[in-house]
């Protein structure tokens, strides 16, 4: 991930804050406002109501007609578009009381002819295929997607490297009798067949023959979709525009989300499962629950849904961390007693052990490694579970006393001490060993501390977090000779359906080497709270093997963040390109493993101990002592 994109990242911090989850990743833009908010008012809502089986296979089929003509039919009229969200809650009116295949292939069909007037929809599969028809006479170039990454759903702004944008080359033609024939094999081959679920199946073009006067059939370009002006603000409180949220987030992530080749997910079922819940969501906030559940499905670290609107009004009164598989008090509000102390360990809640409110706020946190997963619920325990005013838990002291205490809730705010202090840039930790905290470090601070970093035997990077631009400065000083970072693989999308893809590879550091070299004995620390940039970093660590690696897994999940707004105020980060590592095996999912693995413990969190850092420490000493042996 490029350090450029820092500050787009402190930015999703904030709103990672006010939805009540943790985000040290950079899927922040300036959010839009909603379409049609401030125009007409939003239009009567329909309330939850379950959907029968047909009326779901129905949506589902819609859902993937939508999102290939969204993305890949390039006629005219559909890409003027800009009311995607109106015109996908319409789709949803439209076809869910489809009352058979031929029913609902009609619905389809005569929905989309406006934008996609070449569109054949039928009740049947592929092999039911309508004749084609013959070439367009008097073509001269054929237009079609090329989306570089999911450029057309990205928000503008510095730092995004996703683009698309529809790309004219001329066809090849044949003259039979004089007259200019686009070639009848190309003509076929820019049609792809898809079946669609409920019976039915589509053909539609990915590549549109054009003349002088735009894409053929000639048809206006403006239609009712091309324009928010007048269309009603869109509300989560109406059951079809919650319906809509899911069709548009689910084929996003379908024709763009680059790692189902290594999750395993039946994103086909999801959907059906997306949007029967969206279906019967009581609220808003149900709703953000289903689409946090959706994301979720991608275990990607950088999948967030969050709308700030629904932030969180409350929390427990502690700051918690993991020792091993204990979940445990790191600090506590001055409202708490001394009654609760650090290192204690939290059993239950509410009557509920703590592994179950841990499983079920799991199901709504997009999380490759397990590592960032339980970094996630650090923040996710304190702020969202259900609950009145005061919250009543079961916790175990150090000595193996079990106790109960009901503490009151507070307004969300950081709680002093919650993060274990840190050595100051420079410190010595032992004879010869200089720590310096690489978490939110710029090159200022880097450059001030190189004096003392380059005459120390030993140095402790600490990399628990997410690095500011001394990440990358650090890598040229630790080596003599030229570095790279891992494999960036954006991918150049034509086809539905993830068919096709090829990779633009263009985007790797090239770091030469700086001074001072820093030849000491190097140890970095890092667990699951290091991801993406940070993982950058770290994978250069391991790929030039510049030091021992200290600690846990790091999050697993690297790669420059897209992201988009739902109708109705929700907001969705994910990762839109493929990192793999220096020597083309996977990253995501893995991370960057210890070569010294150790977790805190409740008794070293109780005696405000950093063990990680400890073990550094150690590891650092026995290299110097048998480096002076030699």
């Amino acid at each position: 991930m490029r350090p450029m994109l820092r500050r787009l990242a402190a930015l999703a911090l904030c709103f990672a804050a006010l939805a009540g989850w943790a985000a040290h990743a950079e899927p922040a833009h300036a959010w839009s406002a909603t379409p049609g908010a401030g125009g007409a008012p939003a239009r009567s809502a329909a309330g939850p109501a379950p959907l029968t089986a047909e009326a779901l296979a129905n949506l589902e089929a819609a859902a993937r007609l939508l999102s290939y003509i969204r993305f890949f039919h390039p006629s005219d009229q559909a890409v003027a578009v800009e009311a995607w969200d109106h015109l996908a809650v319409e789709l949803m009116r439209v076809a869910e009381p489809g009352a058979d295949a031929a029913d609902l292939a009609r619905r389809l069909g005569t929905f989309f002819a406006p934008i996609a007037p070449t569109l054949r929809v039928w009740a049947g599969d592929a092999a039911d295929a309508p004749p084609l028809g013959d070439a367009p006479a008097g073509a001269t170039h054929v237009a079609y997607w090329r989306h570089r990454g999911a450029g057309s759903i990205a928000p503008e702004g510095a730092g995004n490297i996703y683009a698309s944008e529809v790309e004219r080359d001329r066809p090849p033609v044949t003259l039979p009798w004089g007259a200019r024939t686009v070639d009848a094999r190309l003509y076929a081959d820019a049609h792809v067949v898809k079946p669609l679920g409920a019976g039915i199946a589509c053909r539609f073009a990915v590549k549109v023959f054009v003349d002088e006067g735009g894409s053929i059939p000639h048809a206006p370009a403006e239609t009712e979709w091309s324009s928010t002006d007048g269309k009603p603000r869109l509300t989560a409180d109406d059951r079809a525009t919650r319906l809509a949220g899911v069709a548009l987030c689910w084929g996003v992530m379908q024709h763009f989300y680059p790692y189902f080749d290594v999750v395993e997910t039946d994103w086909d079922r999801a959907l059906g499962e997306a949007l029967a819940s969206a279906a019967e969501a009581p609220d808003r906030r149900a709703y953000l629950h289903t689409l946090q559940e959706l994301v979720a499905k991608l275990h990607d670290g950088h999948g967030h849904v969050f709308n700030p609107s629904l932030a969180p009004v409350s929390m427990l009164p502690l700051a918690l961390a993991w020792a091993g598989d204990s979940l445990v008090v790191a600090a506590t509000h001055d409202s708490v007693s001394d009654d609760v102390r650090a290192g204690d360990v939290v059993l239950g809640i509410e009557g509920r052990p703590t592994q179950h409110w841990c499983e079920e706020l799991s199901l709504r946190i997009s999380a490759a490694t397990d590592g960032w997963r339980r970094t996630r619920l650090l923040q996710a325990l304190p702020t969202e579970l259900p609950g009145g005013t005061h919250a009543r838990l079961l916790l175990r002291r150090p000595d193996g006393a079990e106790y109960s205490i009901t503490l009151a809730r507070i307004p969300p705010e950081p709680i002093p001490g919650a993060a274990m202090s840190r050595p100051a840039d420079g410190a010595e930790l032992a004879p010869g060993i200089v720590y310096f905290n690489l978490d939110g470090a710029e090159n200022d601070a880097l450059n001030r501390a190189l004096p003392r970093l380059a005459a120390a035997e030993g140095i402790v990077f600490d990399l628990r977090g997410y690095p500011g631009g001394a990440g990358v400065q650090l890598m040229g000083h630790l080596s003599r000779e030229p570095t790279a970072s891992a494999r960036w693989n954006i991918p150049i999308v034509t086809m539905p359906d993830r068919e096709a893809w090829e990779w633009d590879e263009s985007g790797r550091w090239r770091i030469p080497p700086m001074e001072p070299y820093l030849g000491a004995r190097i140890a970095f620390v890092t667990d699951g709270r290091a991801i993406s940039y940070a993982e950058s970093i770290m994978g250069i660590v391991e790929a030039y093997g510049f030091g021992e690696i200290v600690g846990s897994a790091t999050a697993g999940t690297n790669g420059n963040v897209n992201s988009f707004s739902l109708p109705g105020g929700y907001m969705v980060s994910w990762t839109g390109m493929k990192v793999l590592k220096h020597d083309g095996s996977r990253h995501h999912g893995v991370g960057i493993l210890p070569t010294v693995p150790i977790e805190p413990t409740p008794a070293g969190i109780g005696a405000g101990r950093d063990e990680v850092l400890e073990k550094a420490v150690e590891v650092l000493r026995a290299k110097i002592e048998a480096d002076r042996a030699e």
